[in-house]
């Protein structure tokens, strides 16, 4: 993984990561901060990002703010007011919403409130984030999303996860296209099972993953047009052993 580095590349930029207080969000806002950028970390709870302050208060030389907004709340338009003090943003990313729990069910046994959950969750939720989040970017700029594999694969009993991967990158890739160049550079990262501190707290880890850090590495990177893969919309992380792709591994 010769093109996941860390930096100062992101010195003097201004980053929101959506999502901050989640496994993956903590992760990479520690790294964006050692690649020294002012992170606006924003979170439902007042409560968890208290907490990502404490942990992340010697992560480097970037400077952390927290910010408690839903950026997935219907109000796009209030969001983005509430956010709209830190002028132009250089980078955003999008880690949220519902990756899915240890419950597998199958599709015939999913119920319609099951169902309109994960869409609301899982998808709505990331609508109404492009939307608050990408009028707030520099033309220079760049957001970055996330999503799972099951995306690309049939996911049985967890569809609704696939499902909803599916959609979302979907959307990112029309946003990308209507932008056509005249706007932000916008990324879907295509994501494995990741290495992260609330896994690896219950033993779900390997070595073989890439970790939220690597990603942060590698979000700054594009934030940054510092990347092999800066001209290429969606990348696909799955394991370390596959790199970086612009296509599905087989």
């Amino acid at each position: 993984m010769n093109d996941i580095r860390g930096n100062l590349l992101l010195s003097g930029r201004t980053v929101v990561v959506a999502g901050a207080t989640g496994g993956i969000g903590e992760g990479m806002t520690l790294t964006l901060l050692r690649q020294g950028a002012t992170v606006v970390a924003t979170g439902r709870s007042e409560e968890r990002l208290a907490g990502l302050a404490a942990y992340a208060k010697d992560a480097g030389s970037g400077t952390l703010v927290t910010h408690a907004v839903d950026v997935g709340a219907p109000d796009s338009e209030s969001v983005r007011a509430r956010l709209s003090g830190y002028g132009a943003l250089d980078g955003a990313v999008i880690t949220i919403g519902d990756w899915g729990g240890p419950e597998r069910t199958g599709i015939l046994d999913t119920t319609t409130t099951e169902w309109q959950s994960m869409i609301a969750s899982n998808l709505t939720s990331h609508f109404h984030a492009l939307r608050a989040l990408t009028p707030l970017l520099s033309r220079d700029g760049a957001l970055v999303h996330l999503s799972g594999f099951s995306a690309e694969i049939p996911y049985p009993f967890s569809a609704l996860v696939g499902a909803t991967n599916a959609a979302k990158k979907s959307l990112v890739s029309s946003l990308t296209a209507e932008l056509n160049g005249a706007g932000p550079r916008v990324y879907e990262l295509i994501i494995g099972p990741i290495r992260t501190r609330p896994r690896a707290a219950i033993g779900a880890d390997s070595p073989g993953w890439f970790s939220a850090e690597d990603l942060g590495r590698h979000a700054g990177r594009l934030i940054a047009g510092d990347s092999p893969h800066t001209a290429a919309p969606l990348q696909y992380l799955i394991t370390r052993a596959h790199g970086v792709r612009t296509t599905p591994p087989e």
